[in-house]
């Protein structure tokens, strides 16, 4: 049953994904003839049980240095892995007016009963849960070994060592970003929801993820990700799915070189974004915030925006407002001190 539904969930966002028409943003065969690869992500609704509906589809595998929140000012998105867009843009859905999965009644914002949520990744999730995967390949077999001493866990670096925190290093060599794995974001949302810090301002009760649908993931290295090292009271934790179809063809290998670009899709709304560098393609500018317009609609300036025409914002600052959900602040802070080893990124404040 479980392999039925995840393989029914994984159909309906690659078959979305394939049906897309688009001009630019999907893996491309290079003038050298090299092809690229990208991941694939998305955040599917369940509805009573039955009707699978995605939601919004992802793609990318990179990551910004963490130097550039000193002049992001909450225009440039940070963490472009596919499940980590496909969430915010999930975040951005829920802040649609009339959002179909959202229930309003009395004014209380929340999660309508009916629906559960799944994400879908095209590849392990990256971090302590696909460490033994990414051993297990002859190719990629060797770990990283750091220039000089770190206390951070980057990439591959000591994978040897299980169920630590690790942070997405881009190259081996590359400037740090300070974003942690997606194995463990997705792992401390099992505690505070899916919401972000602007989103749930407005919802009362965290959205939990119920499902993780994925592939190339061993029970045991799932349970330890996601649960004998989160053992904590009132966690809402994820069910692995796995899933059995093969029509997705940008899919990692040895001889394809990785996308430089991310396509964001919302399917209710049929719209599309594709974004280079943490901006709209085309926008980037070097060491600076990006073009005029230039943003993303799920960079946090945006964020901001849209859940101002919702409701009055007394903060005056991004910082103000992320701190004033104190029940939130309060279970990150127990999520990252039970994980351990969680070194905060630099702040990127904006005036509100």
């Amino acid at each position: 049953m479980n392999d039925d539904l995840g393989t029914r969930i994984a159909k309906s966002v690659i078959d979305t994904f394939n049906g897309l028409n688009v001009k630019s943003g999907k893996p491309v065969t290079r003038s050298n003839g090299v092809q690229e690869w990208t991941v694939l992500a998305g955040v599917v609704a369940i509805l009573d049980d039955s009707e699978i509906k995605p939601i919004t589809l992802a793609t990318g595998v990179k990551t910004l240095p963490d130097k550039v929140r000193v002049y992001s000012k909450g225009l440039l998105v940070h963490d472009m892995h596919a499940e980590m867009l496909a969430l915010r843009l999930f975040n951005y859905y829920l802040l649609e007016k009339d959002c179909p999965l959202v229930d309003t009644t009395d004014g209380v914002y929340k999660l309508r009963d009916n629906v559960k949520l799944a994400l879908f990744v095209s590849e392990p999730p990256c971090g302590d849960v696909s460490m033994n995967h990414v051993a297990s390949l002859k190719e990629e077999n060797e770990p990283w070994v750091p220039r000089k001493k770190q206390k951070l866990n980057r990439g591959r670096n000591n994978f040897g060592e299980l169920g630590i925190v690790r942070t997405k290093p881009g190259k081996s060599d590359s400037l740090i970003s300070l974003s942690k794995s997606c194995s463990d974001k997705l792992c401390l949302k099992q505690l505070t929801g899916v919401c972000n810090a602007v989103v749930s301002t407005l919802f009362e009760q965290p959205i939990y993820l119920d499902y993780l649908v994925t592939k190339n993931i061993d029970q045991e290295d799932f349970n330890r990700c996601f649960r004998s090292r989160f053992d904590l009271p009132n966690v809402h934790y994820l069910t692995l799915l796995t899933y059995d179809y093969d029509e997705y063809g940008f899919e990692k290998s040895e001889d394809k070189t990785a996308s430089p670009l991310s396509l964001l899709h919302l399917v209710p709304a049929k719209f599309t974004q594709v974004l280079n560098n943490g901006v709209k393609n085309g926008s980037y500018v070097k060491n600076k915030a990006p073009k005029p317009g230039g943003e993303s609609v799920i960079c946090n300036w945006n964020m901001v925006d849209k859940l101002g025409t919702i409701k009055d914002i007394a903060a005056t600052d991004y910082t103000t407002l992320k701190q004033s959900n104190a029940r939130r602040q309060e279970l990150k802070t127990l999520g990252r001190d039970t994980l351990q080893d969680w070194t905060c990124t630099s702040e990127d404040d904006f005036e509100i």
